[in-house]
């Protein structure tokens, strides 16, 4: 027998999930990755061994295990999914971790570890042979970062390019979302390159294409999908192109395009730089020399380039030229502006209007900049320290911490943003911090909802309402409307992601109260109603079949366009509209109205005219009053809980409970009361908004039969003596001759 042909690894743990693995060439070693679940917990747990070693019971017996935890906020024991990130010196792992409830918007997390020494041993896992069968350490994998939160993600994969990581996740609610890290793992704007129309699961695994890595293989349920990862072509500046922070795009400066740097290898390649996450393009500040009045003006582009493209820039005041010359060449991507100001200019503390533009080969650019004299940006409002800060930090000037003052910046450096310097500056206003209790509702189509009722308290001072969400780095703001102290409405703007946002509420001071959370999901979709028909007066309750129906607020008919409030029971999951009156006949489409969107639906509508009713008699049946109610009979198919029949008498009424109902005939019975038996004079019957009032016919049925009869035999009779008497005329008229 070989040589380690029995060598192999044991568990003495029962339940175990295997997730992934992955083997590395330099140096040989192999990973896996595995959840366990025993009585008291759950674990995730790595495993590693030396693949280079020479025998197979060597590489069994240098196994190295030891647990992965998931997060600082809470415990996500459960792996999902995972990949490895190309790196140099390190092997950075990135997995998706979950809690196991899909009711929490964060309920899942992507973290990145440092797996390049796996040390240590876990209880339940060895080498076959030993025993005790693994002995716990204390060694515990942290993550080096948690880049992102979603409620339901089920897939990730990644690639690097230069310093910038780029990661696509998958999710449970059927999207493909791109998410940039720099070097310290920082992430930028998600953004998403697919949306399922409905609820399709991303599958764990996504493959890059081998021949094009421009593009990812997913798979969902029935379906496989190739989706391009990079849409650089639909940036048309470079000013764009720059904005959307995808380390994949740049712009190509012979092409006169944004592309990726593979389409523009025999030119200057204009992209984004290591540290754009926490840069605007445009930045600049100003410093001053105190032995003169000479004034300097420094720009700097934050972009990066693979050549040395033409690069210039020109500083304005009104029609004049502001820079006197003397500074040197603007160099990609930095130039100056220095010129001199008289002693009254600078306390002239509404600022002076500079037009700055800089052209970068044909691609140009226009900042217009407020130049102020840095000494004398004061602000003697309530508010003093923040606004004064911004004001100095926004100015290019700068701010000192200690002393709260605005200064002149001595010696160019870094460009420091505003969030930086000025935050824990903020002034306490006085009024009652406001609170959110609910959002009426808190399940949207990704197309938005019009009119939504928040609740809570102290709701007087609130301005606006903000909507963040994850996959979104500007948050939405939305204007209040029809307020009062404890409820207010405003409309939840569209959005191009599914998944939870979170709501909060804005005060005068620009803070944000409350953390409320709000879905969007999937759009509607309908396959049907019931019933198809309505009568003419309207009022019949037409209940729509689908998904997701609970998002649609009203229904317009075309081509009528009578629009039609849809209602929704909680408990049964019911969706309907009420019809409203027309008079008229034909086929009708519908639409689905969500937000400011319609979706159509797939069955037709249309109306008949009003139920016709000719009468009805009475009959006693045990103790009870029949009531039998003659109908015609027509296409509407009416159920029993949309009829309700009143018995009259006099001013006395009697509710007629509905037996059944027959293409020509309604039958109730009336219960006994207080020992005997009820007659009734007239019945009201109410279909939707239709309403009509029958009275009993005075004559009963034996009454008109015995008149049938008696009219038969009058005319009978009537019939005999004409019949008689034609018979005597004709006798007299021709007489009868006897023969001789």
């Amino acid at each position: 027998m070989a040589e380690g042909v029995d060598a192999f690894t044991e568990s003495t743990v029962t339940d175990v999930e295997f997730v992934d693995g992955f083997q590395r060439v330099s140096p040989s070693e192999s990973y896996l990755f595995l959840n366990t679940k025993t009585d008291s917990e759950r674990k995730v747990l790595i495993l590693w061994m030396n693949s280079s070693k020479g025998r197979k019971t060597e590489i069994i017996k240098s196994l190295q295990a030891s647990r992965i935890r998931c997060c600082s906020d809470k415990a996500r024991p459960v792996l999902v999914a995972s990949t490895v990130i190309p790196s140099v010196n390190r092997v950075i792992w990135a997995g998706v971790f979950s809690a196991q409830n899909q009711q929490d918007p964060e309920n899942s997390a992507l973290a990145l570890y440092d797996i390049s020494h796996v040390k240590g041993r876990v209880k339940g896992f060895c080498h076959n042979g030993e025993n005790p069968c693994g002995s716990e350490s204390d060694t515990e994998l942290q993550p080096l970062s948690v880049v992102f939160k979603y409620s339901s993600m089920s897939a990730v994969a990644a690639v690097r390019s230069g310093s910038w990581i780029v990661l696509f996740i998958g999710t449970s609610d059927g999207q493909l979302i791109k998410l940039v890290l720099d070097e310290k793992f920082t992430p930028g704007c998600p953004t998403v390159l697919f949306k399922s129309d409905d609820e399709r699961a991303v599958f764990p695994r996504m493959h890059f294409d081998p021949v094009d890595f421009n593009h990812i293989y997913i798979a969902l349920k029935k379906q496989l999908r190739r989706v391009s990862v990079v849409s650089c072509a639909k940036y048309i500046t470079l000013k764009d192109c720059r904005a959307a922070l995808d380390p994949l795009c740049g712009w190509c400066v012979n092409t006169h395009r944004c592309s990726t740097q593979e389409e523009c290898l025999k030119s200057s390649w204009v992209s984004t730089p290591k540290d754009s996450l926490q840069k605007q393009l445009v930045s600049f500040q100003v410093w001053a020399e105190k032995s003169s009045n000479k004034i300097t003006l420094y720009l700097s582009l934050s972009l990066e380039s693979t050549g040395n493209p033409a690069f210039s820039c020109t500083f304005n005041t009104g029609t004049m030229n502001l820079c006197d010359g003397s500074d040197p060449p603007a160099v990609f991507p930095n130039c100056s502006c220095s010129f001199s100001v008289l002693s009254d200019q600078l306390q002239y503390t509404r600022g002076l209007p500079i037009s700055a533009e800089v052209a970068v080969e044909d691609q140009k650019m226009t900042e217009m900049l407020m130049l102020k004299n840095c000494l004398n940006i004061k602000d003697n409002s309530q508010s003093a320290s923040y606004t004064q800060c911004v004001q100095c930090v926004s100015s290019g000037c700068h701010w000192s911490s200690s002393s709260k003052r605005c200064d002149w910046t001595l010696v160019p450096g870094q460009q420091l943003q505003t969030q930086d310097v000025c935050n824990g500056l903020f002034y306490e206003m006085e009024y009652k911090k406001p609170e959110i209790l609910s959002l009426e509702p808190n399940k949207v189509s990704f197309h938005g909802r019009n009119n939504v009722l928040l609740r809570g308290r102290n709701l007087e001072s609130v301005t606006k309402i903000r909507i963040q969400g994850d996959l979104e780095c500007i948050p939405k703001e939305s204007p209040v409307f029809d307020r009062s102290s404890d409820t207010l409405r405003f409309h939840i703007p569209p959005s191009a992601t599914k998944g939870t946002v979170k709501v909060c509420v804005v005060t005068p001071d620009d803070r944000c109260h409350g953390n409320s959370i709000i879905t969007y999901s999937s759009q509607p979709s309908c396959t049907g109603i019931q019933p198809t028909v309505s009568w003419s007066s309207g009022g019949r309750k037409i209940h729509l079949q689908g998904s997701n129906l609970e998002l649609v607020e009203s229904v317009t008919v075309l081509p009528s366009n009578k629009v039609m409030k849809t209602q929704y029971n909680t408990s049964s999951w019911d969706v309907w509209f009420v019809s409203v009156p027309y008079d008229g006949s034909g086929q009708f489409s519908l639409l689905l109205n969500v937000g400011n969107s319609t979706v159509n639906c797939v069955d037709y509508f249309s109306y008949k005219p009003d139920p016709e009713f000719t009468g009805f008699t009475t009959v006693q049946v045990a103790n009870d009053l029949q009531v039998n109610i003659q109908k015609r009979a027509v296409m509407l198919n009416l159920s029993m809980n949309e009829v309700t029949v009143t018995g009259l008498q006099g001013d006395q009424q009697y509710p007629c409970v509905l037996e059944r109902i027959e293409s020509n005939a309604i039958i109730c019975e009336i219960k006994r009361e207080s020992g005997h038996v009820p007659e009734v004079d007239s019945l009201t019957i109410n279909i939707g908004n239709f309403s009509i009032t029958l009275r009993k016919t005075t004559w009963n049925y034996r009454f008109v039969l015995i008149l049938f009869y008696f009219i038969f035999l009058l005319i009978f009779l009537i019939f005999c003596i004409l019949l008689l008497l034609f018979r005597r005329n004709i006798r007299s008229v021709f007489p009868v001759q006897w023969p001789l």
